[in-house]
């Protein structure tokens, strides 16, 4: 509860105040007012496929890491105006860089946020706010929003990641961010929504990843098709597996379900029966796994 462990703690060294209850429910009501606030969110993004640099030390793409748009987010459709991408991109040009890590977004224990240092396999730069971004069919410039450069870092990225980057093969990229939730609803390009982000704060991204891989159902565009469930709290509370998958992330528990039962688990989501052998993983999610091994063998060197 900001410098004190817990309100016992505030309360024990607050002593001297009038009223020791009421001073310290008045911070942890202030806390928790500041955190209900603020809210933590994911947009997938794009490389745009040009290499900048490749050489022994370094893989470096340009990538366009957000835009102009509405998305739906799990608690409804979220408004991310050009001016508010401004703003992020100034802010990230004076820090100058945000960590990259790869492959996938840090979970729901550090709550989406990146806290270790192995967690960063490289960094995000040279941001700019450009009001002409192309349309990737019609080659047209139609958007506003914020570019930058990725930088890999060669001794950190298994090379089997750094070919897949180069080729094209692994090209999505996910931004992970902070944000205020400004109630304010309303429409963008004929398309209503019911809240706009404020003050976006860039904490990370998540590149390359796995299409789908970013968490969702928070991630905007890589979700937007495919919310065909509705969070009712009843429906909800009448099943727990459904409640305890919310709580985890969605992302997060499919990516525990998969890991433990393998293809099987897609069969009864269908609610197909099981195959017969069952049917092996996929290769794209051995060349992960693989990845993954490699890049903690390179950590622990």
């Amino acid at each position: 509860m900001g410098e004190y462990k817990d309100f016992a703690d505030c309360v024990a060294k607050n002593q001297d105040k009038k009223d020791p209850e009421a001073y310290c429910g008045a911070i942890k009501h202030q806390i928790e007012d500041s955190m209900s606030q603020r809210k933590v969110g994911f947009d997938k993004a794009v490389l745009d496929g040009n290499v900048l640099v490749d050489d022994d030390d370094v893989l470096v793409m340009p990538a366009v890491l957000a835009s102009e748009i509405v998305h739906q987010y799990e608690d409804g459709w979220a408004y991310k105006p050009a001016e508010e991408l401004e703003k992020m991109a100034k802010t990230a040009s004076r820090i100058g860089t945000a960590p990259v890590k790869i492959l996938e977004h840090p979970g729901a224990a550090t709550n989406y946020l990146l806290l270790k240092q192995g967690d960063v396999n490289g960094v995000a730069e040279n941001f700019r706010y450009v009001r002409n971004l192309k349309d990737n069919k019609t080659g047209r410039p139609m958007r506003r929003g914020v570019r930058a450069d990725i930088k890999w870092f060669k001794d950190t990225v298994p090379e089997g990641v750094i070919e897949q980057i180069r080729s094209g093969d692994l090209h999505d990229v996910s931004i992970g961010f902070t944000f205020d939730a400004d109630p304010t609803s309303g429409e963008f390009n004929g398309v209503h929504y019911d809240y706009i982000q404020r003050n976006i704060f860039l904490n990370h991204v998540a590149a390359p990843i796995q299409a789908g891989r970013c968490p969702g159902p928070i991630c905007g565009i890589g979700y937007d098709a495919s919310l065909k469930y509705g969070l009712d709290q009843k429906a909800l509370d009448a099943c727990p597996v459904c409640r305890r998958i919310v709580d985890v992330g969605f992302a997060e528990a499919g990516e525990r379900l998969w890991n433990h039962y393998g293809g099987e688990v897609l069969e009864v989501i269908e609610g197909n029966p099981l195959p017969k052998p069952v049917v092996v993983e996929a290769d794209i999610d051995r060349e992960f796994v693989d990845a993954f091994k490699q890049l903690e063998s390179n950590l622990r060197k």
